[in-house]
């Protein structure tokens, strides 16, 4: 799944619906407060429970394409201008204009108004990913998370386990590694695809990507081993796994050429879509062994430029954000509240929604770091090089970790 960054890329999708919300207090500064969003269907749903969170005429929503839109916020807001008053961001782009000092910190208005939106039904994972150097600057509306899709007659049928460390992850792998089913997907097209599935490795195994003063430790020991179990995996993977993206993963799936893997909660409808899928039905989903999978979320921030009151756009955002709003746009997009995904009717309707719940709990957004897709860039390269033989694990990481070094320090990481 790609994300997009402040320079101008593009990003997710849903479908349409409508749901009343509460009436908050309006905004005192001469005309209405302006919304500017990415247009898609789950967009457009959220845009409207703002518009009817205010009196008629009190919100303004434009809707554009997301490149548009990102470059009408960052010249809006680099000159200071109080024209935007609220924006859509991805959590990439979210922490590129909180580092620029662009966005107005939410912490005293979330304390404030926790008790009233029920604040605390987003689970610490999506907090962390609307935060930046500690502080809260979007409110969540759209979340996604990497699941682990398995083939639950193969694992009936050959008596495995289902895998809860990644230690048993590859031994079921080896075992269902058998004839034209290859034991899992293994999605590693640069930069994206090998990205993810090295955030999951580095976290599940490893210590993750940085310590505190943002030095890289991902060619610490526990790195390494993390790196050189994901080498040792690809020998259960389908070719071509280096050119892998999700598409290609996914078909794997529905068509039997794979026995699980780690994968997008958006790919999860489709197995059970008999135009795509040969084993609807048989498909089922859990937390990703060890946890730490990616997670991705998208929301809606204030600018810190915005002359309107900054009590009243949050009110108007945590209603369209609301348990109530969300049960509706549920049927749209995956919702960040946990209470929403523990909806019995939308769990009998999405059996796939438990299974998404759980690993939101577990998951974990890449580092807050506005430079970190640069980031991966570097890593993702070194990474593949190791998997695929080129070079050495330890070697590949020690040279990774130092151009990253090399850049962050170019950036101001380091005093």
């Amino acid at each position: 799944m790609s994300r997009t960054s402040l320079t101008r890329r593009s990003l997710i999708g849903a479908a349409a619906a409508t749901a009343l919300a509460p009436y908050v207090k309006p905004a005192h500064a001469a005309g209405p407060i302006r919304v500017i969003s990415h247009r898609q269907p789950a967009l457009e749903y959220y845009t409207e429970q703002m518009k009817k969170a205010l009196p008629e005429g009190q919100v303004s929503v434009e809707l554009m394409p997301i490149d548009k839109e990102i470059e009408l916020a960052s010249i809006t807001m680099s000159s200071k201008s109080d024209a935007i008053d609220v924006a859509y961001l991805n959590d990439t782009t979210m922490q590129k204009f909180a580092a620029s000092g662009w966005l107005e910190p939410l912490d005293d208005l979330w304390a404030k108004y926790k008790g009233e939106f029920k604040l605390d039904d987003f689970p610490k994972s999506v907090i962390d990913s609307i935060s930046y150097n500690g502080r809260i600057y979007s409110m969540p509306i759209l979340t996604n998370t990497e699941m682990f899709f398995y083939r639950e007659d193969l694992f009936k049928e050959s008596g495995t386990a289902l895998p809860k460390t990644m230690q048993e992850y590859f031994e079921a792998a080896k075992k269902l590694h058998q004839g034209r089913v290859s034991g899992t997907i293994m999605t590693l097209k640069p930069v994206d695809g090998c990205l993810n599935e090295s955030h999951w490795y580095l976290n599940a195994i490893g210590e993750g990507w940085f310590d505190k003063g943002w030095k890289p430790i991902f060619n610490q020991p526990a790195g390494v081993k993390a790196i050189t179990m994901m080498k040792e995996m690809t020998a259960f993977a389908p070719r071509g796994f280096t050119s892998a993206a999700n598409d290609e993963s996914s078909i794997n799936l529905q068509q039997g050429l794979a026995a699980m893997g780690l994968q997008w909660f958006t790919r999860a409808a489709s197995m059970d879509d008999e135009k795509k899928s040969r084993f609807v039905g048989k498909i089922n989903w859990i937390v990703p062994p060890g946890g730490g999978q990616r997670i991705a979320n998208d929301g809606y921030a204030i600018s810190k430029y915005s002359s309107k009151d900054k009590d009243a756009i949050f009110k108007m955002l945590a209603t369209a954000a609301s348990q109530q709003s969300m049960q509706k746009g549920a049927e749209l997009a995956m919702p960040p509240r946990l209470s929403v995904l523990d909806d019995p009717e939308l769990n009998k309707k999405y059996r796939w929604y438990s299974a998404a719940r759980a690993s939101l709990e577990v998951g974990k957004p890449f580092p807050s770091m506005p430079d970190f897709l640069d980031v991966g860039a570097i890593v993702t390269r070194y990474i593949l090089q190791a998997v695929t033989n080129e070079k050495e694990v330890k070697v590949a990481l020690d040279m990774a970790a130092k151009e990253t070094a090399e850049l962050l320090q170019s950036r101001g990481y380091y005093k």
